[in-house]
């Protein structure tokens, strides 16, 4: 009995000791690995082992079958049809779990032939150079890309060589060589213009040879793995490397671990054993039933600092001087190493006694680690904090502060942080609007996460400025999901806002004049005919009669019309045809000495015009409408109760800061302030104050359109408007005007016109109205007139030999010939007749600005003053 239970006992040991057959019978997965290159290329042969060593510890037994394609020393193009064909013949019938490919040449063929070859099997690579998306688009594939930094090399070596100023690469025109080129071409542009490089990548080796002998001493190389062969002789990338060496005085570096030992100095490395072991690993994924979809690309490897002792010695480079964790090779043993095991005996035992000591002291230093660490994490979260741009701020559930960043801080006014902890909302921020608002919020965001995101809040700072805020705000949650507190971060959009201000503003001005643009041209027409037939009204009925004082109260309204048709054109499409170097602080001073003719004298002005003003180029009259019109607002301000006008013309220095919140370029300025001590400008129209026709006054007193005419003027000379409150009440208009350029720097002033009586004037006008009256004013001022409707009419007449004008007057808009049109053709006829251009248009003076006949532009509606100071100066110039 006793001998039964011994052997059922030694049955059951074997059965449980023994593995069951199908546990001891290992999967057999086919794999195929084809390699770009040959047997003996150091980098390959490195990929292989690094791939055999992560499959054969695999849980599969892996039929690894391995194909060459010798495309070192044979051109891709040549062999690719019989490698095509070859392959075709070898896998018919053969069916592989996966395909492992090693380099580009390896990859553009398989990804090019994989249907013919292995349709439908993972594909996995790795050294492929200068991967882009499109590589991958084809799908069912993976793999490691060979992605070397480059930079890490070239930081190293500017450093080790600070007197380096030219780096040549030595490669070849392979695929992979190629590939790496194009990397490199896309690091080198961050060293430019310090650091000059060429590539040498269609040179034999003696022609490279040759060449390295000649390098000035301010040069490195930089080798890419290449191939020579010379008549029967087949040289080695490593027999390469070691040849250039020995012929050259300058430094190698390189990026590819096989290489060093060779003559390379070293630098950041790729190891083809690495790239081979994590290619496999991806193999092993795909084997275990992975998608290889669900397996990412690896971009990220970029291998170790290696150096070569010998050559840093040529060198006279020292350890110190190179990057921290960085390996040398065949550096000299020292003559007190130990045996290896006797080393890693002493060692063991070493660690060991520390192990023992440590736990010994653990429990002593265990309370002060703790918190050390905690202080430390303390430490690093309030630099964090203060180191984010955005204001931070965070609060209990009580609505306290518990600490807010240095940004948050310095916007409010406060020098140190911990002055707002404990302290509500209501005690930190002064603008009492702002504040009930955030306590809404904090309440609000407590109950639902989402309610306050990316809210834009307007409120004062700690210096009293009105400044804005986008703010969101987050409840913040314990580990068991409990609201604790809140989260506010803000970002100042102060000057954003202000440029979208601008911006609005613009384009609302753009659109308005647009509009008002285009009826101008026929309203002033219109205005033309009633202010002409106005005034030869006037020549015919008494000089006291109610008649005549109608027709006054006609052409009034009609000038005055006309004023406001100008208006309009002056914001929407001012002209820069008055443009010249302007002194600001004369014009400035002329629209005083009128505004001071006419002020009450409960009305203050005072002006300071800095000396040594520079110019703006400019328009003086417009400049000066721009002056007439902030006084003008200012008196209406001041009026009632009285005050003070200020005037100030300065030169300012404008940094990129102060520019980009008026939308002007950083540089300097001549600023003209005009402020007034009146009531000030209420907050909510301060937005509209710009607007056309929009006015704050009596319809009688204005039309709306003075602060929208200098908005438009301003914006054609290229300045910039700010209007702010005065500090103790009242409202500051500052307008910043560029400096003119040195060239245009010296101020002109106006020339005189010279008057002339008399002449025959040839009148063209398509308007019947005009066509009847103007002449009659012309002849009214003794001058003989002939009226023509059309432009080839008038041709015509000017044919006549000799020519018995003395003036042409055409207007601008005309059917068949242009005005500008016609000008042009007299011109050829007769160079020296004069011509005055009519137009209702602003853009007229443009079009005629290459005409050298055509001496005035008069905008319509015109009187007899306008058309008899243009027919005066024609005619002066004429003579």
């Amino acid at each position: 009995m006793l001998k039964a239970r011994y052997i059922i006992f030694f049955l059951f040991a074997i059965f449980c000791l023994t593995p069951a057959a199908g546990q001891a019978e290992m999967a057999k997965k086919n794999v195929l690995y084809l390699n770009s290159y040959h047997r003996g290329y150091k980098w390959s042969d490195d990929i292989f082992d690094g791939v055999r060593s992560v499959l054969e510890a695999g849980p599969y037994k892996i039929d690894l079958q391995i194909e060459y394609m010798d495309i070192k020393k044979y051109r891709y193009e040549d062999v690719t049809g019989m490698l095509l064909h070859l392959y075709m013949e070898k896998f018919r019938g053969e069916r592989f779990d996966v395909v492992l490919v090693s380099d580009n040449d390896a990859f553009n063929f398989a990804t090019y032939y994989r249907e013919e070859l292995f349709p439908g099997v993972p594909l996995v690579f790795c050294g492929v150079n200068a991967l882009t998306p499109r590589d991958l688009e084809v799908g069912n594939l993976t793999g490691v890309v060979e992605n070397f930094d480059l930079s890490l090399t070239l930081d190293v070596a500017r450093r080790l060589h600070p007197d380096k100023r030219h780096m040549v690469v030595v490669g070849d025109a392979s695929t992979a060589g190629l590939a790496i080129k194009r990397q490199i071409e896309d690091a080198v542009p961050r060293y430019e213009p310090q650091l000059v490089v060429d590539y040498w990548t269609h040179l034999s080796l003696p022609d490279v040879l040759e060449r390295v002998r000649r390098l000035p001493p301010d040069t490195f190389l930089f080798f890419i793995p290449y191939y020579q062969t010379m008549g029967n002789n087949f040289y080695t990338a490593e027999e390469v490397m070691a040849a250039i060496y020995a012929n050259s005085s300058v430094p190698i570096y390189t990026a590819w671990e096989f290489l060093i030992g060779h003559g390379a100095v070293g630098g950041r490395v790729l190891s083809g054993y690495q790239h081979g072991q994590a290619a496999a690993g991806m193999v092993l994924e795909i084997l275990g039933g992975k998608s290889v979809d669900d397996i990412p690309v690896d971009h990220e490897y970029a291998g170790d600092f290696v150096f070569d002792y010998n050559v840093m010695d040529r060198l006279n480079l020292t350890e110190d001087m190179l990057p921290e964790g960085s390996r040398i090779i065949n550096a000299p043993k020292a003559f007190y190493e130990l045996p290896k095991e006797l080393f890693w005996t002493i060692m063991v035992s070493f660690a060991l006694l520390l192990v023992v000591t440590v736990f010994l002291i653990f429990a002593m230093l265990a309370r002060r680690k703790v918190e050390r660490k905690i202080k430390d994490q303390l430490a690093f979260q309030e630099t964090l904090m203060d180191t984010v741009p955005q204001l931070l701020a965070w609060k209990d559930m009580n609505g306290r502060y518990l600490g807010v960043n240095r940004a948050f801080a310095e916007f409010f006014g406060y020098k140190d942080s911990a002055f707002v902890v404990s302290k509500t909302t209501r005690e930190v921020i002064v603008d009492s609007e702002y504040a009930t608002w955030a306590f809404n919020a904090d309440q609000q965001a407590m109950r639902d996460p989402e309610a306050v995101r990316k809210v834009r809040r307007k409120l004062e700072d700690g210096a009293g400025n009105q400044g804005w805020l986008e703010i969101s705000k987050v409840p913040i949650r314990d580990q068991s999901g409990r609201v604790v507190g809140l989260l506010s971060t803000a970002e100042n959009i102060t000057k954003e806002h202000n440029l979208e201000k601008q911006l609005l503003q613009s384009q609302k001005m753009e659109a308005i004049g647009t509009l008002a643009g285009g009826i101008a041209h026929d309203f002033n027409n219109i205005l033309t005919s009633i202010i002409n037939s106005t005034e030869l009204a006037l020549g015919d009925v008494e000089p006291d009669s109610v008649t005549r004082r109608d027709l006054e109260r006609v052409l009034k309204a009609a000038r005055r019309g006309g004023r406001v048709v100008k208006q309009i054109l002056a914001f929407s499409r001012p002209s820069t045809e008055g443009f010249r170097s302007t002194d600001v602080g004369a014009v400035v001073s002329e629209a005083l000495g009128f505004l001071e003719a006419s002020m009450p004298s409960n009305i203050a002005v005072r002006s300071l015009v800095a000396p040594s003003l520079s110019c703006v180029l400019a328009d003086p009259t417009q400049l000066h409408q721009v002056a007439m019109n902030l006084f003008t607002n200012a008196f209406h301000a001041l009026r009632e109760q009285g005050g003070v006008i200020e005037a100030r013309v300065e030169q300012v220095l404008l940094d990129e800061d102060e520019a980009g919140v008026i939308g002007l370029n950083h540089g300097w300025h001549v600023r003209l302030t005009i402020e007034d001590n009146g009531p000030g400008i209420p907050p909510e129209i301060v937005d509209k104050i710009f607007d056309p026709f929009f006015s704050t006054k009596d319809k009688t007193e204005g039309t709306g359109l003075g602060l929208a005419v200098v908005h438009g003027i301003v914006r054609s000379h290229k300045g910039g408007l700010q209007v702010s409150p005065r500090i103790g009440g009242g409202t500051v208009f500052e307008v910043y005007l560029p400096r003119a350029d040195e060239a245009d720097a010296e101020c002109q002033a106006p020339a005189s016109d010279r008057a002339r009586q008399g002449g025959h004037i040839l009148f063209v006008e398509d308007d019947e109205d005009q066509l009847d009256a103007t002449p009659r004013l012309l002849e009214v001022m003794g001058y003989q007139v002939t009226p023509v409707r059309s432009p080839e009419s008038a041709l015509a007449l000017v044919r006549m030999s000799p020519c018995p004008f003395d003036l042409l007057i055409t207007d601008y808009d005309m059917p068949g010939l242009s005005g500008t049109q016609l000008a042009r053709r007299v011109g050829d006829l007769v160079p020296l007749l004069p011509v005055i251009l009519v137009s209702g248009r602003e853009d007229a003076a443009m079009a005629a600005s290459d005409l050298p006949n055509i001496r005035q532009v008069v905008i319509k509606p015109y009187d007899k003053d306008d058309l008899a100071t243009a027919i005066a100066s024609a005619l002066a110039v004429a003579g």
